[in-house]
């Protein structure tokens, strides 16, 4: 079913305090003075709509506008009843029936009645999506007291159906009488007729046993951090009939009275949106009326979450599915309920960004309403979070065939024919700091990423998503490197626009393995390195001194190097290499991220053989695949 949103303009009636004016010039007001009250009238259709006034009838967006009228030759009681023609599944004025009845004026205290009941029959057997009332499209209250049921079944002959009130004491001035929605998926897309006469609400004095649940009932725990944001779901009440059926009602949040245990950590607002304010744990919990909600939520917070890394990658060249830095390629559940998963996931924000929190998880997914065509793409990208040791963290990408169906067998091991998956775990996660991942679509869906349809997490049990996207690295960097901010006076520069450089012999020695090039890159000259294994950089007729340097600094890029490597060679106080004082010492970095400037400043300290650094000769850059990588480098510069 679509989502059911239209806007409308704000109305404000001004209600005037009615006052009784005695004649006595004793007394101001009389003894009978009282406050102005909204019409009590419980019905709301009986031949006729019952005080609507004349603007009363909104249809939702999407829907067959014309879909409701008066039937005056079918009717449960009296003359008329009320019609609702549902489309066909195609027919160009709405794929379905739904809409709201709004008194057009001020509203009805209900607050003495406990349900809202009608008649209802189909021209066929049935399933009706949503039956309800409390809508209003009111900008200000933001429709707070909504209760709907939903999957209602209608057979042919006339049946009465109740819809009870979770809190009718929250019903004192309520404008929004009735609200559906019906579509056509049991039927095949075909039409049909849907009559309901004597809607009403009414005082049953019959629904007892009122359960109240939020989270459906589950008690849930999960990791959260200050300035996020976590909405309460699974909100239902379930009422006991006269007749021993179970009704249960979908609720508005304003029914209810949330409570946070601790509200220094985390607090509650009217419409179930928790705010976590500090560290600490909090427990939420719920009432309507009297009634004590199953459910709770145990909030702990380790104060605030750092900021995932920014994505590098530019807009054309990514299919994001979840990340506030590009506009994604499709809309998603991040809570597929696989039969067996003991997974809670929940969106969370903080300031602006959204993240995916996995609690207690051994297996879930991420399911794509469409599917997604990856097949000029090369990589995943993803951003993990952990905060705790030995996290690991298995992707399914699953590429779910041309007939866009997922197929659970695959958990059982029989994979449809046209179902190919290509599985990664990121394992050897820092704790507390974000992970990043960029992973490759290879193996079975190296041919077959044209219908991606889901991910699916196996493991854990607890972290952070964010940035997941698809994406193509381009052969060449499209931006320069980033601008060096270091001080030109604490620089050494071997190569940079940003700084007067010193005389380099050479940016390849006869002895490389690679190809070398000076190119521009967004007009920044740029060293281009190509069939790379090694390269030797020298200035052994200019020995650099960094003895006073505290740091060694280069941007490099690549497109496809699966490790970097940086030597320093110092040629000792004799100044020649092999002169029984030289010292070298080589730095490995493994899995550098693909397609971006990477800003490596790295402690001299570090280089640990490099025990002097007064005549610093040579500097050999390695990278992997030997002999196919493609490396860029910029702004090489020792500095303190």
């Amino acid at each position: 079913m679509k989502n059911l949103k239209i806007n409308y303009l704000k109305k404000i009636f001004l209600l005037g305090l009615v006052l009784l004016v005695g004649i006595s010039c004793e007394r101001e007001l009389s003894d009978e003075a009282q406050l102005s009250t909204y019409s009590k009238i419980g019905d709301v259709f009986t031949d006729t709509p019952v005080g609507l006034g004349s603007n009363f009838y909104f249809p939702y967006g999407g829907s067959k506008a014309t879909a409701w009228s008066i039937d005056s030759d079918v009717s449960y009681k009296g003359t008329a009843s009320m019609r609702f023609d549902v489309p066909n599944a195609n027919d160009p004025e709405g794929n379905y029936a739904g809409g709201i009845f709004r008194i057009d004026g001020a509203g009805r205290d209900l607050t003495g009645y406990d349900a809202l009941t009608f008649w209802a029959k189909a021209s066929q057997g049935v399933s009706i999506d949503q039956l309800g009332f409390g809508e209003d499209f009111n900008t200000y209250n933001g429709n707070k007291y909504i209760a709907t049921i939903t999957n209602v079944s209608i057979g042919t002959n006339w049946q009465k159906i109740i819809i009870p009130i979770p809190d009718a004491s929250k019903l004192v001035q309520e404008r929004g009488m009735f609200r559906y929605a019906a579509g056509t998926q049991g039927t095949n897309g075909s039409g049909y007729v849907l009559w309901i006469d004597e809607l009403k609400f009414e005082k049953l004095g019959t629904l007892a046993q009122p359960q109240a649940k939020i989270f459906n009932g589950l008690n849930l725990a999960e990791q959260a951090f200050s300035g996020s944001t976590k909405t309460i779901t699974g909100l239902t009440e379930t009422f006991n009939t006269a007749n021993g059926q179970n009704i249960t009602v979908n609720v508005a949040p304003s029914y209810y009275n949330f409570v946070s245990s601790a509200t220094s950590v985390a607090s509650v607002n009217e419409v179930g949106v928790v705010s976590v304010i500090a560290p600490g744990t909090t427990t939420i919990t719920a009432t309507i009326g009297n009634v004590i909600a199953i459910g709770s939520l145990v909030i702990t917070s380790n104060g605030a979450l750092p900021s995932a890394p920014v994505p590098p990658q530019l807009q054309p060249n990514v299919k994001s599915i979840f990340s506030d830095a590009y506009v994604q390629a499709t809309t998603i559940n991040t809570n597929p309920q696989f039969g067996g998963s003991t997974t809670q996931t929940s969106i969370a924000t903080a300031g602006t960004d959204s993240y995916l929190i996995y609690s207690n998880n051994n297996y879930t997914g991420i399911i794509f309403d469409n599917t997604v065509d990856a097949s000029t793409l090369g990589f995943m990208h993803v951003d993990i979070y952990a905060q705790q040791a030995g996290v690991q963290v298995e992707f399914q990408i699953r590429d779910i065939g041309a007939n866009g169906v997922l197929n659970t067998n695959v958990f059982t091991g029989q994979p449809e024919l046209d179902d190919k998956d290509y599985r990664f775990t990121a394992s050897g996660l820092t704790v507390n700091g974000w992970n990043s991942y960029n992973i490759p679509l290879a193996g079975n869906i190296a041919n077959q990423k044209n219908n991606l349809g889901a991910i699916i997490i196996v493991g854990g049990p607890n972290f952070i998503l964010d940035n997941i996207y698809f994406y193509k690295v381009p052969t060449t960097p499209t931006i320069a490197a980033p601008t060096p901010t270091v001080a030109a006076a604490n620089v050494i520069s071997l190569f940079s626009n940003a700084y007067t450089n010193v005389p380099v012999d050479t940016w390849r020695t006869p002895w490389s393995s690679a190809t070398f090039a000076d190119v521009t890159i967004a007009g920044n000259d740029t060293k281009e390195y190509s069939n790379l294994d090694f390269v030797g950089i020298e200035t052994v007729n200019n020995q650099i001194n960094a003895s006073a340097m505290t740091h060694v600094h280069l941007d490099v890029w690549s497109a496809n190097y699966t490790s970097f490597s940086i030597k320093l060679v110092d040629f000792g106080a004799n100044a020649v290499f092999g002169g029984g004082d030289d010292k070298e010492h080589q730095l490995n970095f493994a899995s550098p991220l693909l397609g971006q400037w990477i800003s490596y400043d790295i402690p001299l300290s570090n280089f640990t053989g490099l025990t002097t650094r007064q005549n610093l000769a040579q500097y050999i850059l390695v990278a992997q695949p030997s002999g196919s990588a493609k490396v860029y480098v910029d702004n090489f510069y020792f500095h303190n």
